[in-house]
């Protein structure tokens, strides 16, 4: 009995493992990471443009390079004054990338890598470049007792 137990799980496992196998070879897809380095005279639309154009190379050439993949996405991040921040990310299938391979269609783009990487000064808003502007915001009423605060323990 104990025999017929042992083997019945030996097929089991043998199934599942087999069955797990296949389905990992049906769809193949790649993760890459890629990094640009961006000096103090270039622009954030050049960066940009350049990690786009970067993206594109490693989809192509990947898809090129191994006839199994299914999907790829590649991630760009950029370097600038010891910043690591991440400006794209593409995703594509092979079959979505061989009707267009247009890189700004499977791209999303990460809006606050231009203030983190430094390319934009975080103490100027666009909104208020103009002369400063002073919001009062009252206080509040009455003085906050401890006394009244539910979570209060005198003990």
């Amino acid at each position: 009995m104990i025999l017929q137990r042992r083997l019945f799980s030996a097929l089991i496992l043998a199934t599942v493992f087999f069955a797990a196998n296949i389905s990992v070879s049906l769809a193949e897809t790649k993760e890459s990471y890629l990094t640009l380095d961006s000096d103090d005279s270039q622009s954030y639309t050049s960066l940009v443009q350049q990690a786009e154009d970067l993206a594109a190379l490693s989809i192509a050439r990947q898809f090129l390079e191994n006839p199994g993949l299914t999907e790829v996405t590649v991630i760009v991040t950029a370097t600038r004054s010891r910043q690591f921040v991440p400006v794209l990310r593409s995703r594509v299938s092979r079959s979505q990338w061989q009707k267009n391979s247009s890189i700004e269609q499977w791209t999303r783009y990460f809006a606050d890598s231009k203030l983190l990487l430094g390319f934009i000064d975080p103490n100027i808003s666009p909104a208020n470049s103009g002369s400063s502007q002073r919001i009062y915001v009252p206080g509040p009423s009455r003085p906050a007792s401890r006394q009244n605060d539910p979570a209060f323990r005198d003990d």
